[in-house]
């Protein structure tokens, strides 16, 4: 029986599901999550099972982002759910790593939200380390010195919101699984190994932010 790795890319507006058996690529669906990731997704999977009838789903990887946690958590929680029933192993694997981006180096930035912007380097379509959160005027001087050397500078936003925060000179891309499936596939095994055996959880760029109440829980009157 064939083995099949199953990849869910969610972590943009844009998501996908893709299957691969060893190298080849057996079937993709993308569909627009907008904020309705939960919805969405089951039907795509259940798009991509039925065309694997008869084959093992050995693996699953999920673009961990960065990017929209609520579509990676989703991701992840199906992936749970697939591999108690066909006892596939999980993996997380950064969404960046799934651009398509696979010649010499580029630079790739999203908005973090509260005045910064998640900040990454690649190098041949895989990105060098855990990304940064830069403020905003220190991500448009990066991008100005970017331009200068000639290196590109990407975005998993949207044309219309960079406009809006004011950042020019980018182009907007958008990871697929099919491309996150084909980098996984060529990182080395010992690498693929290492990623299967640890924690599958989202890329986490930053300490989540909580607001305080204002008023201790004693306080509060039910």
């Amino acid at each position: 029986m064939q083995d099949v790795l199953l990849v869910l890319e969610t972590s943009c507006v844009q998501s996908s599901a893709a299957a691969w058996s060893g190298e080849r690529l057996l079937c993709q669906t993308a569909w627009r999550a907008e904020r309705n990731h939960s919805s969405a997704i089951f039907k795509a999977v259940r798009q991509v099972l039925d065309a694997l009838e008869g084959l093992r789903l050995k693996e699953i990887v999920v673009g961990s982002g960065p990017g929209a946690y609520g579509g990676i958590r989703v991701a992840l929680a199906v992936a749970d759910g697939l591999s108690l029933v066909h006892g596939s192993r999980v993996a997380a694997f950064p969404s960046w790593n799934g651009l398509g981006l696979l010649h010499g180096k580029a630079c790739v930035m999203s908005d973090a939200r509260r005045g910064g912007w998640t900040w990454g380097k690649l190098e041949n379509g895989v990105l060098t380390d855990v990304p940064a959160v830069l403020p905003a005027e220190q991500a448009r001087v990066c991008v100005a010195e970017c331009m200068k050397k000639g290196v590109p500078v990407f975005s998993t936003e949207t044309a219309e919101h960079l406009a809006a925060r004011e950042m020019s000179g980018i182009v907007p891309v958008c990871p697929s699984a099919g491309a996150l499936g084909a980098a996984w596939l060529a990182r080395a095994e010992s690498r693929r190994e290492e990623l299967l055996e640890s924690p599958a959880e989202p890329l986490y760029v930053r300490a989540p932010h909580i607001t305080r109440a204002k008023r201790p829980a004693w306080a509060v009157k039910a």
